[in-house]
C-alpha cells in the first residue's frame, strides 16, 4: 500500500493526477514503465508476503501435531 500511494502522491506533486505515470520521468512513455514497474513490484511483495503467512501457519500447525 505504501508503493502504491507513494507512486500517487509523487504523480500529484509533480502536478498530474493521482497514478498518472507520464511525470514520473522525462518521457512519458519511460514514466509509464516506471509506474507500472513499482506498482507490480508492490503487487509481489503482497503476494509474496501472503504465502509466506500461509506457509508460516501450515507449518505451525504440524509442530503442533508432532508435539502433542
Amino acid at each position: 500500500v505504501l508503493l502504491y500511494a507513494s507512486v500517487g502522491l509523487v504523480s500529484m506533486l509533480n502536478g498530474a493526477n493521482f497514478l498518472d505515470y507520464n511525470v514520473l520521468a522525462a518521457d512519458p512513455v519511460d514514466g509509464q514503465h516506471y509506474g507500472i514497474i513499482i506498482i507490480e513490484l508492490g503487487v509481489g511483495i503482497t503476494v509474496f508476503s501472503v504465502m509466506l503467512g500461509i506457509f508460516y501457519a501450515f507449518a505451525g500447525q504440524v509442530e503442533k501435531a508432532n508435539v502433542q
